[in-house]
């Protein structure tokens, strides 16, 4: 049985909520990802993708250099265990679901990423 932690991406980064458009824009195009983690004191608190930024700033007309991040994130993520079987994780979503979500621990810190596209599934 394939576990979360064996699969998932290390190392990953998050903007704080208090973070504004513009520098998650800048993170998402340095990181080259079109969503990123949004975390408070290294918890998960949400996740901005790069449409949240265009339709909820620009399309509403809010400045994306003093719109919070924490106005725009989508506070109830899909996300996963670290110790969760990979199957567990599939098992449970839907089709609606990104191809990446983070990983958390038990105190939900977050410790990673998960390419949901791009897992072994064979693995014994």
């Amino acid at each position: 049985m394939t576990m979360v932690f064996e699969v998932m991406s290390r190392g990953v980064r998050a903007v704080s909520p208090h973070a504004s458009a513009e520098a998650a824009a800048r993170a998402m195009d340095e990181w080259d990802m079109a969503f990123v983690p949004v975390c408070e004191d290294g918890k998960l608190v949400g996740v901005v993708t790069a449409r949240d930024i265009a339709v909820r700033t620009i399309a509403r007309g809010l400045p994306p250099s003093s719109t919070p991040v924490g106005y725009l994130m989508s506070a109830n993520p899909c996300w996963c265990y670290e110790d969760q079987s990979y199957d567990e994780v599939l098992n449970r979503l839907d089709s609606r679901v990104p191809r990446r979500i983070p990983v958390v621990d038990r105190a939900r810190r977050l410790v990673g990423l998960l390419s949901l596209g791009e897992a072994p599934t064979d693995f014994k």
